[in-house]
């Protein structure tokens, strides 16, 4: 795919803001993936609660609710991507668009109007096809690799205490006991990972 070059850029870029390698966004992926943890932990309790009260097993929606939470950063990810690969694929049609409509200028408009339209058309096409991937494409597969790199690696942490949080609701879900152990941690950040490789295939694919 014409434009891939933006996406591994935009990974890239992302990837060393996450490692804090450029230290004017320190913190910005930890605090995004954080965000949305809290989000789904939040939205998590509500629906604890509301089944709850309507008679659902508490270990089913608490064990359902940890998958969801780890999940959903990656598919988040993952959507971004395609997100990113939708804009590359617009910018060739949105070109084509414009150069049409400059061509078609000449069948409705006086001669010298005409030409004026078409020269504007052919400058937003090259703008539109030129500008889409530094300026939309890449933030797009940045950030996807931003939430990557904040998320993935503090599910193994044990000094990580928010990524925690599904893996112990989980061992709570399926045990009825307290607990993080290395082994679900894992079993954990292979599920966190899935949506994070399909995305990685877009890209490459």
């Amino acid at each position: 795919m014409k434009g891939r070059i933006w996406l591994v850029g935009g990974v890239v870029a992302g990837i060393a803001v996450g490692v804090g390698k450029l230290t004017y966004f320190d913190g910005a992926a930890t605090s995004l993936s954080d965000r949305a943890l809290r989000i789904v932990d939040t939205g998590g309790l509500t629906l604890v609660h509301f089944a709850a009260r309507h008679g659902a097993p508490r270990r089913i929606v608490e064990g359902l609710t940890a998958v969801l939470a780890v999940l959903v950063p990656g598919v988040t990810a993952l959507l971004l991507v395609y997100a990113a690969r939708a804009t590359l694929h617009l910018r060739v049609v949105i070109g084509l668009i414009l150069v049409a409509i400059g061509v078609a200028a000449f069948f409705y408009l006086p001669h010298g109007t005409a030409t004026g339209v078409a020269v504007l058309a052919l400058v937003a096409a090259g703008l539109a096809v030129g500008a889409t991937g530094p300026l939309v494409a890449a933030p797009l597969a940045a950030l996807a690799a931003l939430i990557a790199t904040a998320f993935l690696p503090r599910l193994l942490a044990s000094h990580s205490t928010l990524p925690s949080v599904p893996v112990t609701a989980l061992h709570q879900a399926l045990f009825a006991s307290a607990g993080s152990p290395l082994w679900l941690r894992i079993v954990v950040l292979v599920l966190a990972a899935l949506p994070f490789a399909f995305a990685v295939r877009l890209i490459v694919a």
